[in-house]
């Protein structure tokens, strides 16, 4: 472990604001509870269901199902919400949209708030609405949009596949700032620079479980289910390729995990019982996680219809009021911004601040910038944005978006499904877990002298000791462990 002769708290009062306490943050009056932006009028894309409905009624409600029926504590059934859950209506089945009891909802809830001292959604008051055969799922959401009793109405999403831009080289993105990398090897010269006693978990799918070089996903509790796991896509790369790079084993041969001490874990965003779940993922992955913890959000959601491309997947709003009680409990989100080469800051299409005018979630948003040059040819300098990557004011941090070598795929080495690797994972589906590899290196180390840095914290000090972009279409520094540290005095 590396040492200093001054003591640690006069060095984190002194940087980056490092030293706010959390116990203060919670004791100032909680901001208002910001809503979402109703729609005027339902316009439903290629990627929205048309069988289920999601929907969030008004804070203080105390909507409740009673006999597989809706009924509001304020304002009763309302004749407008009976007609379309009675027998004959147009909604066949209603159920709450997060999956826990509502003595544990509103437990997490108040514990979040009270840590965080921001006013959060009562996530009791969402439900996932399934239409009878045949329904015009549009009209359905612009009645239920019309109520004053509901927040907000949509069609629940379905999952955005991961398009990967085809790059081939080699990389070695773990390196210091000369070779453009993040410089996590420097933290494995601190006490808890390996990720020990952090829980980083992976949520999306395609886990190959059984590889060779990722033993930890095999460990009791790696998997925390939401509902009985199924891949969309029938596929087992994507969700083994991200935790190649956060935790394959140390063990002298294939890959090494950048935080490879870490308690590695994963979550499925899609399953047999309810489809695309992603709003129920982040709420299970909240759950069993503790603050300090790192949630690796590995989606991205389509936006609006004109403005479809892939941006992050707080977009849909259950997810970021799932997304905005981790962050206020204090776990660190580090989320994809999505490949679709969005401009996050284009008011007509997202609102502003992006997402739809809602106030900053508290995750990290993650872009796709160019490697290292001596490492491969990405057609754009080292730290500028790639052509795929969405962008914009609300994009904190970059990562690798070409040429990262890690688990799956088996364009570099195969040697069988269970030891296959490649060199060309890219989009911002590399880019997210190196970064989220740096905030598992600080938290360890932070951690291991007493301290838990808070999501904005975490966030602010990457952000100011990051090595920086370099062209246009704002994505943020890519952040460096080393420089972190030293600017802590550590």
């Amino acid at each position: 472990m590396k040492r200093t002769s001054k003591p640690l708290h006069r060095l984190l009062a002194a940087c980056l604001a490092l030293a706010i306490a959390p116990a203060a943050i919670a004791a100032t009056a909680p901001a208002a509870y910001s809503p979402p932006l109703k729609p005027a009028k339902t316009t439903l894309g290629r990627y929205d269901s048309r069988e289920f409905i999601e929907v969030k009624f008004a804070q203080g409600s105390g909507v409740r199902l009673v006999n597989g029926r809706l009924s509001s504590a304020t304002h009763g059934r309302g004749s407008v919400l009976d007609a379309l859950t009675a027998g004959a209506g147009p909604v066949a089945t209603v159920e709450p949209l997060f999956r826990a009891p509502p003595a544990t909802l509103a437990s997490t809830t108040k514990d979040a708030q009270q840590r965080s001292g921001r006013a959060l959604a009562d996530l009791s008051q969402w439900y996932r609405l399934q239409l009878r055969p045949g329904q015009d799922p549009a009209r359905v959401i612009d009645q239920l949009n019309a109520m004053a009793l509901v927040e907000i109405a949509y069609a629940a999403p379905l999952p955005a596949p991961s398009p990967t831009p085809n790059f081939n080289a080699y990389q070695q993105y773990r390196g210091p700032i000369a070779s453009n990398g993040v410089d996590t090897d420097y933290g494995w010269n601190y006490s808890g620079g390996g990720g020990a006693n952090i829980r980083v978990l992976d949520i999306e799918y395609s886990w190959n479980t059984d590889h060779e070089d990722l033993s930890k996903l095999r460990q009791p509790g790696a998997r925390i289910a939401n509902g009985t796991p199924v891949d969309p896509f029938n596929n087992t790369d994507h969700g083994t390729a991200v935790m190649g790079i956060l935790s394959a084993d140390n063990n002298g041969f294939g890959v090494t995990g950048l935080v490879p001490d870490a308690i590695a874990q994963y979550t499925n965003a899609y399953n047999i019982e309810r489809g695309y779940d992603p709003a129920n993922a982040v709420f299970t992955a909240a759950y069993a996680l503790l603050p300090g913890d790192v949630m690796v959000l590995e989606q991205q959601a389509f936006g609006p219809p004109g403005c479809s491309g892939y941006v992050p997947v707080e977009w849909i709003p259950s997810v970021y009021d799932a997304i905005a009680l981790a962050t206020s409990r204090g776990i660190h989100v580090i989320q994809a911004a999505g490949n679709g080469n969005m401009n996050l800051d284009n008011a007509a299409c997202f609102g502003s601040p992006f997402p739809n005018g809602r106030p900053d979630s508290g995750a990290i948003i993650v872009g796709a910038g160019g490697p290292s040059a001596a490492a491969c040819s990405s057609g754009v300098p080292e730290r500028a944005k790639l052509s795929f990557s969405s962008y914009g004011a609300r994009v904190n941090l970059q990562g690798w978006g070409a040429c990262v070598t890690t688990t799956g795929y088996g364009s570099l080495y195969s040697g069988g499904v269970n030891s296959y690797y490649t060199g060309s994972f890219d989009g911002t589906s590399s880019a997210t877990p190196i970064v989220a590899s740096t905030v598992v290196a600080l938290s360890g180390i932070l951690k291991i002298r007493g301290f838990i840095a808070t999501p904005q914290q975490m966030r602010d000090a990457l952000i100011a000791t990051g090595t920086g972009q370099t062209g246009g279409g704002h994505i943020g520094p890519l952040p460096n462990l080393r420089t972190a540290l030293n600017s802590l005095g550590l």
